[in-house]
């Protein structure tokens, strides 16, 4: 069984799993020729501009140009197809970079904290580097492009890290291609 749920991104819904999708990690996607055939073939349907595979979800965000009416019953579709019983799940290393304190202790409030709040919309947060108090941060799947991620990242993320970490003064949201 699939659910879609809306997110706060009006481009992006969130395709639920009764089933385990990936076992071990995240990944975001933002073109075909990723390796995979699943990706691939959700790409090739049209109008996807980017997939986010987390443990039970994965997150689809449409172009602009046409509406979800026109494309949640062929991605659907598809899903119904490629994951049933058979399907084995994606696993993505995710090891930390950081060694210092603060990064760490970032990481640490972004795991336990930040991350489950955010995968409840169809997104991740990840930290992508901290200097002279500036924690930059990435924002993924249904977060990346959403027009109330500013809002949410100054008002909630930054807040809680800063109350966890004195160390940051400020969070910013970075744009890097992985």
């Amino acid at each position: 069984m699939i659910n879609v749920v809306d997110t706060p991104n009006p481009d992006t819904k969130k395709f639920v799993f009764n089933i385990t999708i990936s076992d071990k990690g995240s990944k975001e996607f933002k073109n075909k020729n990723s390796g995979f055939d699943l990706i691939d073939e959700l790409f090739n349907i049209g109008d996807i501009e980017l997939i986010y595979l987390d443990n039970n979800f994965i997150s689809i965000r449409k172009s602009k140009k046409i509406s979800w009416d026109d494309l949640v019953q062929k991605v659907l579709n598809l899903l119904k197809k490629k994951v049933n019983k058979n399907f084995s799940p994606f696993s993505f290393e995710e090891e930390s970079k950081f060694t210092d304190d603060v990064s760490l202790r970032i990481e640490e409030v972004l795991n336990e904290k930040i991350r489950p709040a955010v995968a409840m919309d169809g997104g991740d947060i990840r930290l992508k580097s901290f200097k002279n108090g500036v924690a930059e941060v990435m924002l993924k799947g249904a977060c990346a492009g959403c027009p109330s991620s500013t809002i949410t990242l100054k008002h909630g993320v930054e807040r809680m890290i800063k109350h966890y970490v004195p160390e940051v003064t400020s969070v910013e949201a970075i744009n890097i291609n992985e």
